[in-house]
């Protein structure tokens, strides 16, 4: 039994010490392919160890105590120099030279930055540690195992850390900041490609699964930031508009339509620089929201315009404001936008705006000016204070320019048309008691308001040609005369028909007289007929027409 103990004893010790052989041999060759390369001054990763390998092993003692053992320590202990770690790195606790790797990179890696610190500044931090390192310990660590696992071992950090910043980014800002960093600086030449470790090829040892993964939480958290500042930001400028009575500067004028495509814009521009991919989707996620608001925009600048119209002196900047915002937001998303569902919506709800404001300043204006005609037919002063009225509602302001000359060319045809009303509609015996020349008074009138109009819409239509006829059907002599200047005045002025009828019949030509003036307008004049105008059973069965040939007659 003792021979079997001796040679199971000997049979260990012949194991150990073929062990303890083969680890310094690997160990000594690792050296001199080392040697050569190591720069002078520069302390060995492994000393030379003249110790006897064979002796003083104990399993007993971890093998610390043996001479290969306690070598093993030492070149550790050189490791954990060069690594700038912890002398108790080399414990225990830490098996290899992988494990001092990990921790020198996390105790070299910058810490996360704290909120009142610049996220630029902070990544620069990064990018000189992680660079400074590599460089560092390339000649110590350049066996290719141990330089691909730092290299590794950083690329894993850095992302850790990016994750943990995509986190804390609650802004846009620092989302742009981000991205642009792993897109644009990351695999640069101011990091990965620098010209000074372009021999490890460090670009192509990426993990590009965690460079992915990472960019697609940023790009949602990036539209999350975008969509969140975005609506905070048109809320804010839709409240400074509904909070805003006075629209006496240009400022004021523009900065509704202005600070929202500014906003957008912003967006927009600041990824486009970062990648057009993306700022395609962030601008999609810009006009999600900027229908929210035209929605609402549109809503409450109806109600808030409908209030403002049922004054009894409304100021029309209000008014030229809204054109002018409808129409620029209009022109922007237009341009700028893709042409979709979203598109569509926000143009239409912009022209309805458009159509609804332009409705009520014509609503205005005809409240100014029937309030006005209805006097001016009836009152003996030759005084046509309509022109004075206009001006005073529609003051001439640069800034408002397009808007007004918009507005004054329907104003104009409105206020045209309500004095041929009016006209037409006055007593003909009472009015020449007023005005004993009623064609020049006519005339004298659609100057006045052709400079009035003029004047407040530089290169307005002219719109008074209406006006310049009833002075010349006032003129006519004969029927011959009547026919021609119908026709004349259908042709030019481009009116309906009804409306030759009635100055004729206010003239004072009969029915007959009429009819035959009508009758002998060319083809392409001649009234249309009405197609809802069908023939009814009424007690004689007639159509309108033959009933209005019967009048004629009876009035000859």
């Amino acid at each position: 039994m003792n021979t079997a103990l001796s040679s199971s004893s000997m049979l260990q010790e012949s194991e150990a010490q073929h062990l303890i052989l083969r680890k310094m041999k690997k160990i000594l060759t690792i050296r001199g392919r080392s040697k050569d390369r190591r720069n002078d001054g520069k302390t060995p990763l492994i000393k030379e160890s003249n110790n006897n390998v064979q002796d003083g092993y104990d399993p007993e003692d971890k093998g610390y105590d043996t001479p290969f053992a306690q070598n093993t320590l030492n070149t550790r202990k050189e490791v954990a120099e060069h690594l700038n770690v912890a002398p108790d790195a080399t414990s225990s606790t830490c098996e290899d030279d992988q494990c001092l790797i990990q921790i020198s990179v996390s105790e070299h890696f910058p810490k996360l930055p704290t909120p009142d610190q610049n996220l630029n500044q902070h990544l620069v931090h990064v990018q000189e540690a992680v660079l400074h390192e590599l460089k560092r310990l390339r000649p110590v660590l350049e066996h290719k195992e141990l330089m691909e696992f730092l290299i590794d071992c950083y690329h894993r950090q850095t992302f850790d850390h990016l994750h943990s910043l995509l986190q804390n980014a609650t802004s846009t800002q620092n989302s742009f900041v981000l991205m642009n960093w792993v897109l644009h600086i990351y695999q640069s030449e101011e990091l990965l490609g620098n010209p000074d470790l372009q021999e490890m090829d460090l670009i192509n040892q990426v993990d590009h699964l965690l460079v992915s993964e990472w960019e697609e939480k940023a790009k949602v958290k990036l539209l999350e930031n975008v969509q969140i500042e975005v609506r905070q930001s048109l809320v804010k400028i839709l409240q400074i508009e509904i909070g805003q009575e006075c629209c006496d500067r240009e400022e004021a004028y523009v900065r509704l339509y202005v600070d929202t495509i500014q906003c957008i814009d912003a967006m927009h521009n600041e990824m486009k620089k970062i990648s057009s991919d993306l700022s395609d989707e962030v601008q999609d996620v810009c006009f999600q929201e900027l229908l929210i608001f035209v929605r609402r925009y549109t809503t409450e600048q109806t109600e808030a315009l409908g209030k403002k119209a049922e004054m009894d002196e409304p100021e029309t900047i209000h008014f030229l404001k809204t054109l002018k915002t409808c129409k620029e937001l209009k022109r922007y998303v237009q341009t700028t936008g893709k042409k979709n569902h979203l598109l569509m919506e926000m143009v239409e709800m912009l022209e309805n705006m458009e159509a609804s404001t332009l409705n009520l300043l014509m609503d205005i204006v005809t409240d100014i000016a029937e309030s006005h005609l209805k006097k001016y037919f009836k009152s003996d002063r030759r005084r046509f204070c309509l022109c004075s009225d206009i001006e005073q509602y529609f003051p001439k302001l640069p800034y408002a320019f397009d808007e007004q000359q918009r507005v004054m060319d329907e104003a104009y045809k409105v206020i045209v048309g309500l004095y041929f009303k009016h006209l037409i509609q006055s007593n003909q015996k009472k009015l020449k008691k007023c005005w004993p020349d009623i064609g020049e008074t006519v005339t004298e009138d659609a100057e006045l308001l052709h400079n009035t109009i003029s004047d407040l819409a530089p290169g307005v239509q002219n719109h008074n040609c209406i006006l310049q006829y009833v002075t010349k059907i006032l003129e006519c002599n004969s029927i011959d005369a009547h026919k021609i200047e119908a026709a004349k005045m259908l042709k030019e002025c481009d009116r309906k028909s009804e409306d030759i009828k009635r100055l004729l019949r206010w003239k004072g030509l009969s029915r007959r007289e009429v009819q035959e003036v009508m009758d002998a307008l060319p083809p392409d004049l001649q009234p249309t007929p009405d197609p809802d105008v069908q023939i009814r059973p009424d007690s004689d069965n007639q159509t309108r027409s033959n009933r209005s040939q019967c009048c004629c007659c009876a009035c000859c």
